[in-house]
């Protein structure tokens, strides 16, 4: 098996990787200009890249370390909290998301990444490990912790 041409693969990465990485950035953060412009410098920087993590297991994941990065940079630049987006499959009433939404931007910011990529998006506790660079243990604590902190401040039981 031949190795690929740099660029060969690209387009098709881009197309499938940038619906991934905005729908995950969007999970994270509600101004959706700035998630947009997010992932695609995030996608730029990629394809600079791309002659080495094209061969990557998970490329995708490394894009996404890098998207998050990015946002989180941009975040502390605003020195402000921004809500997270409603999930476009949630049916639930507005005051219940709402109320969820509130709960997690009360979170901390590690709290929050970790509950929205495992509840939100359907991440493993795995693939969190490997986008935040951090071990399984630490995103099992993280769910654990703002889980317990989510029950508390929505009034909910301990089970």
């Amino acid at each position: 098996m031949s190795t690929p041409e740099p660029d060969q693969g690209f387009a098709e990465f881009f197309r499938t990787c940038l619906p991934v990485v905005t729908r995950t950035l969007k999970a994270l953060n509600g101004d959706t200009r700035v998630v947009d412009d997010i992932a695609q410098d995030a996608l730029v920087i990629a394809r600079r890249r791309w002659q080495d993590i094209h061969a990557y297991d998970k490329p995708e994941a490394w894009v996404l370390k890098v998207a998050i990065r990015l946002m989180r940079r941009w975040q502390q630049r605003q020195s402000l909290e921004t809500p997270l987006v409603a999930v476009a499959d949630v049916v639930e009433q507005v005051h219940e998301v709402e109320a969820v939404h509130t709960a997690l931007r009360s979170l901390s910011p590690r709290h929050r990444e970790v509950v929205a990529l495992h509840h939100l998006l359907g991440y493993p506790v795995r693939e969190i490990a490997s986008v935040l660079l951090v071990s399984e243990s630490t995103v099992r604590a993280h769910l654990t912790r703002g889980r317990a902190e989510l029950r508390r401040i929505l009034g909910g039981s301990d089970e």
